[in-house]
């Protein structure tokens, strides 16, 4: 999985905390097409820095993808 774009959508504030909702966009070299998911990252602090969300998505995929193969 090649992540080609890292983008925060928007930041609400809800009764569970912030939620900032992050398009994803990739590839995976068995599929053609690139493909955008959005997710949800539930902080109870706002986060704004474009770097903070690059680290933990990126940091994300590292776990989901290695350590739990």
């Amino acid at each position: 999985m090649k992540i080609l774009n890292i983008e925060l959508a928007s930041i609400e504030q809800t009764d569970l905390g912030f939620e900032h909702w992050v398009d994803v966009t990739y590839t995976v070299p068995i599929l053609k097409n690139e493909y955008t998911v959005s997710l949800l990252l539930l902080f109870g602090f706002e986060i704004e820095d474009d770097k903070v969300i690059e680290y933990l998505v990126t940091a994300w995929k590292y776990r989901d993808l290695v350590l739990h193969s």
